[in-house]
């Protein structure tokens, strides 16, 4: 696998495209959402164009253009092409400049941040950009293994601006850990008292059997032997492993009381190779395809949300699985039509809910989560949903070769088949609500013919009716984020009230 080089010069023959899809993205979320002022026009050879309007600096009234497509699922608006500056004809990719023309009239205490999210967006989908063109393409991403696709096949998302902003990374730690440039790197291990700790689990063994098993004999053991070096009981600490990143720019900073008195001790950095997936936190092992994936906590910012892993996601991992895979498992339907696969997340660590503090809040802790190789029946691929629509760079589809093997139609059939019963079912029969957005939904398939998904993700995205649902005693024990992290996250909690509130999600 040949990985892009760090650039050390700015992509400059890229940043043009790279602004033009960051603003854009960000005139159709605000218009979708009815914050912009402006109009839809018809013009006289059919085309259609978005005009939106604001005020410059000194109060004068602007307006900008962009082409319209027409308009299809959602009632939502897709536009085309760069952003115009009406009066001059001209094509605007300063993102300071139009963002905040158009939102200047809402005196919004949060655009000069919006603005700096945006901008790092724009910079780092440049070198992004940059990475994918220099990227050899004798290799068919289509035989390569689930997680090399996984890393470089992701476009971002495809409706929040701030697709790419990272906020935290430098320029460097964008390509040194963005998945897109497909570079592999060891992580930090730690070890922290284990009375501080807590380790919620599925499994029948304990968590450094677990540990063991997954990283093998050898290296913890070399681990183990780095805590007796330090004149410490291996026994009396728990093993963490933590993204090399965080751990420079965090964690030696917000722990360093606990560094300083021997409660978190510093280990090396270990020996297996991890590759990131597009959640950029979440880990794929490469020795070992069918080994546990790991979801570690970045103190960065990523289109608009911080991606730290809350105490309470880490404890309602194993719940949220073994609930779905009991009602998976004891299902006729599902069963008969095996179309679903939760991919579990058995067993996770983090601190003690009552040390928990907001300024280290979710900055410590890990969750192991099942790969989808596990699954996988004798002649199936796992692929990411993500990279469903992406195209090369002769602008065709990377899946074209499937299409054209079992013909359009086909395979549109095969994944609506695949990917809507058991979800509809889960819905219908047991008040269950998955949010199966493509990040979190897993392609199974027989030579490119979707037949089966796998969903992952599970504490962020369950819900449940209240009052309609046959897992609500299951999950009566799912842990709710403290009120000081709901004022600065606000979430709407596992339970729907109503059947319109879930309908409306």
């Amino acid at each position: 696998m040949n990985n892009p080089a760090l650039s050390q010069l700015f992509p400059y023959s890229f940043y043009q495209a790279a602004a033009e899809r960051t603003l854009r993205q960000f005139i159709e979320a605000f218009w979708f959402e009815d914050v912009l002022q402006g109009c839809l026009e018809q013009l006289e050879d059919g085309q259609r164009i978005l005009r939106v309007c604001g005020q410059d600096t000194r109060a004068v009234r602007v307006e900008y253009v962009i082409a319209a497509l027409p308009r299809r699922g959602f009632k939502r608006d897709r536009l085309s092409g760069a952003v115009m500056d009406a009066q001059s004809g001209q094509a605007v990719y300063d993102i300071a400049r139009v963002v905040g023309d158009l939102l200047r009239a809402l005196d919004l205490p949060t655009t000069s941040q919006f603005v700096k999210e945006l901008s790092h967006t724009a910079t780092n989908e440049a070198y992004s950009m940059q990475a994918e063109a220099s990227r050899s393409k004798r290799e068919d991403v289509l035989q390569l293994a689930y997680a090399w696709q996984e890393a470089q096949l992701g476009t971002g998302h495809l409706y929040h601006p701030c697709f790419r902003s990272r906020m935290g990374f430098s320029v460097f730690d964008h390509q040194r850990y963005g998945p897109e440039f497909v570079r592999a790197f060891a992580l930090v291990w730690l070890a922290m008292d284990a009375s501080l700790v807590e380790v919620h689990s599925l499994l029948a063994t304990e968590y450094g059997a677990f540990l063991q098993a997954e990283i093998g004999e050898q290296e913890y053991q070399r681990l183990q032997q780095a805590i007796r070096d330090q004149g410490l009981d291996a026994q009396a600490y728990c093993l963490l492993p933590v993204h090399p990143w965080h751990w420079l720019q965090c964690v030696q900073i917000q722990f360093a009381d606990c560094l300083a008195d021997g409660r978190l001790l510093y280990l090396g950095v270990g020996k297996t190779k991890w590759l990131a997936q597009q959640s950029i936190r979440s880990l794929s092992a490469l020795a070992d395809p069918t080994a546990h994936h790991v979801k570690l906590p970045l103190a960065i910012a990523n289109s608009s949300a911080d991606r730290i892993l809350s105490d309470h996601h880490v404890q309602n991992a194993p719940l949220i699985s073994r609930c779905l895979q009991s009602l998976v498992a004891s299902d006729a339907y599902l069963q008969q039509h095996d179309k679903l696969v939760i991919l579990s997340e058995p067993i996770g660590i983090t601190l003690r809910a009552d040390l928990a503090r907001p300024d280290r809040y979710g900055l410590l802790g890990a969750i192991w989560r099942q790969a989808p190789e596990h699954y996988l029946h004798e002649g199936e691929q796992a692929f990411p949903c993500t990279a469903l629509n992406v195209v090369d760079s002769e602008g065709q589809l990377v899946i074209a070769p499937w299409l054209a093997r079992h013909g359009i139609q086909t395979w549109v059939r095969a994944f609506l088949h695949t990917i809507l019963p058991p979800c509809l079912h889960l819905m219908l029969a047991h008040g269950v609500l998955l949010e199966v957005h493509a990040q979190n939904t897993v392609l199974l398939h027989r030579d490119g013919l979707p037949c089966r998904i796998a969903i992952r993700d599970l504490p962020g995205g369950l819900h449940y009716i209240a009052g309609h649902s046959t897992v609500e005693a299951a999950l009566q024990d799912l842990r709710c984020a403290p009120a000081y992290r709901n004022r600065l996250n606000a979430s709407n909690g596992f339970a729907m009230e109503s059947r319109e509130e879930a309908r409306a999600l």
